[in-house]
């Protein structure tokens, strides 16, 4: 089981721990009463979400010998109008740099990463659809949507 607590530090702004001490600030808009003390939790979420899937990629490339010089993963949310304001579409874009960088491997990989081992990316396709796409060098992919 996983456990954080959430603190609250004055005004807007709460410090989230984990089990081992480490810490997240978040602080809430200024529209809010907040300070931009910290990330918004929305904002939280998508990091949350990049965060997965990126490290789950980087694992199976790792395993399937494929080796980059960088990966950047550019994720944006359209949340809906009115409240509670969820997010009701997500892109996500994973952008690699290296020579040789086999895209039938990347496909692979990211098909893994999102239909299997992503717990993040698993949990959010229930409230929001999320679509995918990578680029090798600057050339894009497109990943297809998942099929329910």
């Amino acid at each position: 089981m996983s456990e954080v607590i959430v603190k609250w530090e004055g005004n807007m702004k709460f410090v989230g721990i984990d089990e081992a001490g480490r810490q997240v600030a978040m602080d809430a808009s200024q529209i809010y009463g907040g300070m931009n003390q910290g990330v918004r939790p929305m904002e939280l979420l998508l990091m949350a979400l990049g965060g997965c899937s990126g490290i789950e990629l980087a694992h199976i490339l790792k395993k399937m010998r494929v080796q980059f010089d960088s990966l950047l993963i550019e994720v944006e949310g359209k949340r809906a109008e009115d409240h509670p304001k969820v997010f009701e579409n997500i892109n996500i874009v994973y952008k690699l740099t290296g020579p040789n960088l086999p895209p039938e491997k990347i496909y692979h990989a990211l098909k893994l990463t999102d239909e299997k081992y992503c717990s993040v990316s698993n949990m959010v396709n229930k409230a929001a659809a999320i679509s995918y796409a990578f680029e090798l060098n600057g050339t894009r992919f497109v990943y297809p949507a998942r099929e329910e």
